[in-house]
């Protein structure tokens, strides 16, 4: 069984607060546009991660360019926060 302590139990309840917070922000279905800022980055950078696969909840369709998943995208992004 594996145990979790009081802080790291308190840690997740605000890792949830502050995701519900932003995704409230935010369409369902995000844009490159959207996730520069987020990402800290250019655009180039953003479109060479997403080709590579880099960023979950991605797919680029055909006539629209690549839309991202807002939950799947902000759950990602803060579970790799530092």
């Amino acid at each position: 069984m594996i145990r979790i302590s009081k802080v790291e139990l308190a840690a997740k309840e605000v890792l949830v607060e502050m995701i519900k917070a932003e995704q409230q922000k935010y369409p369902m279905s995000l844009k490159v546009k959207d996730i520069i800022p987020l990402l800290n980055c250019s655009q180039t950078q953003a479109y060479e991660a997403l080709n590579a696969c880099k960023i979950p909840g991605a797919k680029k369709i055909e006539g629209l360019g690549w839309r991202i998943n807002r939950d799947i995208f902000f759950t990602w992004l803060y579970s790799n926060e530092n």
